[in-house]
C-alpha cells in the first residue's frame, strides 16, 4: 500500500490482538512457515504412543497444535524421538518427515507465537463471533481505516492452474462483497503470498496492466486486522 496501515511491527501486533485468536495464530504462523514452504494446515505434529513402537497416538496440524498451546497459555516441551513434524497425518515414516522444519525449530516458533499473544495486553481467548453485517458496514469500515483505497475499484480474483504454466480465473469479486461473504460465515479471511490470488482494478482480469497499483494480496491481512475488531461481538 502507498500508505502503510501500521507504522511498526509492534503496532501491527497490538492491533492483531484485537482480532480473534484463530486468525492471529494463523497470521503469525505464516510469518515463520511461509518462507519454509510449509502449510500449517497440511503439516502435522505426530506423537508416538509407546516408543520404540512406531504406533502414533496423536496427530494434529501445526495450526491446531499452536492454537492449543495459545489457548492453554502454556509453552511446549516436545521430546525428540517421541514427536516430530510430518507431511502425512499419523505417519512416523522417515520419508514423510518435513525436510525444512524440525521439531526443535517448530517448538521455538510455537514459543514465539504464545509469547507474542500472551504478552500484556494479551489477546482475548474467549469465543468471539462476527456480528451480522451489511455491505454498508464493511464499506464504511474500509473508508475509515483505508481512506486512500477506493473499494469499488478493487477486485479480489482467484485463479486455478490450467496446465503448461497457464492459469484461468476461478472467481472475481469486489472487495466489499468478497469480505462480506467470509464475514457472514463467521470467517476472518487470511491471505498468503502466491499466484492463486491477485488484486485487480477490473473484474475477472488476470492481465498485468489491470493489477491494482496500491494493493497486493497480503495487504488484505492488514485491512482485515484494522476492520475486524469493529465487527466482533
Amino acid at each position: 500500500m502507498n500508505t502503510p496501515l501500521f507504522s511498526s511491527h509492534f503496532e501491527r501486533l497490538q492491533a492483531l490482538k484485537n482480532t480473534r485468536v484463530d486468525f492471529a495464530v494463523q497470521l503469525l504462523l505464516d510469518h515463520y512457515l511461509e518462507p519454509l514452504d510449509v502449510n500449517p494446515f497440511t503439516a502435522y505434529v505426530n506423537t508416538l504412543m509407546d516408543f520404540p513402537k512406531l504406533e502414533t497416538a496423536t496427530s494434529r496440524t501445526l495450526f491446531e497444535e499452536t492454537l492449543a498451546w495459545v489457548e492453554k497459555q502454556s509453552l511446549p516441551t516436545y521430546t525428540q524421538g517421541i514427536s516430530n513434524v510430518f507431511n502425512r497425518r499419523y505417519s512416523f515414516a522417515a520419508e514423510d518427515r518435513i525436510k525444512t522444519l524440525d521439531l526443535i525449530a517448530f517448538e521455538k516458533i510455537v514459543i514465539d507465537v504464545v509469547a507474542s499473544l500472551m504478552e500484556k495486553p494479551a489477546i482475548d481467548l474467549s469465543p468471539r463471533s462476527l456480528r451480522p453485517l451489511t455491505a454498508e458496514d464493511v464499506h464504511g469500515a474500509l473508508k475509515v481505516h483505508a481512506p486512500n483505497i477506493y473499494p469499488e475499484g478493487v477486485y479480489v480474483t482467484s485463479f486455478i492452474d490450467h496446465g503448461l504454466g497457464r492459469r484461468m480465473v476461478l472467481s472475481s469479486e469486489r472487495l466489499v462483497e468478497y469480505l462480506l461473504g467470509h464475514f457472514k460465515n463467521d470467517v476472518i479471511p487470511f491471505h498468503s503470498k502466491g499466484s492463486q490470488q491477485g488484486i485487480y482494478t477490473v473484474g475477472f482480469s488476470g492481465e498485468e496492466r489491470h493489477l491494482h497499483p496500491q494493493l497486493i494480496t497480503p495487504h488484505l491481512n492488514d485491512l482485515v486486522i484494522r476492520i475486524v475488531p469493529d465487527f466482533l461481538g
